[in-house]
This record gives structure tokens, sequence and C-alpha cells, in this order.
């Protein structure tokens, strides 16, 4: 995990990659079924994703890097994937992030 006060998307963005920006809604902030739901989307994808909030980068694979965000409701993430299937991996992860009620996401 890096931690940086001056992480632009564009500077943490692996050249080739794909990015995408995702606001966290649920009122619960970036919680722990949330993360779980983000780990098995990228799971299920041949792509390296990696997210930048709150001064940090995290792997999108890893549940506890992703609660170390820290990401409360208005949160701003900046989603980075590269691979073959990147772009599939950024909708599905988007997707996760759509509001949709936590009971529902796993």
């Amino acid at each position: 995990m890096l931690q940086s006060s001056n992480l632009s998307p564009l500077r943490c963005r692996p050249q080739g990659s794909q990015i995408r920006v995702v606001r966290v809604t649920d009122p619960s902030g970036l919680h722990l079924r949330r993360c779980l739901a983000v780990v098995n989307a990228v799971r299920k994808h041949e792509a390296r994703v990696t997210v930048v909030g709150n001064g940090q980068i995290v792997d999108a694979a890893s549940i506890l890097g992703l609660l170390s965000l820290a990401a409360i409701p208005g949160t701003e993430l900046v989603l980075s994937a590269k691979g073959p299937t990147a772009d599939e991996a950024l909708e599905d992860i988007a997707n996760v992030f759509a509001d949709i009620p936590a009971e529902d996401i796993c």
C-alpha cells in the first residue's frame, strides 16, 4: 500500500490501463460486504485492478486493502485496470458501487 498526499488519477495510472471513477454512495461507506463484492468481481477477470482513494493506492483484490481506504459516503475512488478483460472488470466493479442495497450484493 502506497500513501501520498499528491496522488492524481493520471500519475497513478499504469501505462496502457483503463480508468474509471466511482463514488461511494452507501450510507455505511465502503464496508466489508461491498469490499467482498469488489474482490469477487476482480477475481472473475484477467486484469490487475488498483484503487486510489484517500491518499492511498490499494490492490482491488485485497479486502483489507479496500477496507483501509476508510471510504465514507461521497468519497471518489479511481479504479485502474490493466489486462485482457480490463474494461469488463471496471464495469463489474462500477456496478458494485451502483446504488444497490448491501444485502443484495452477495
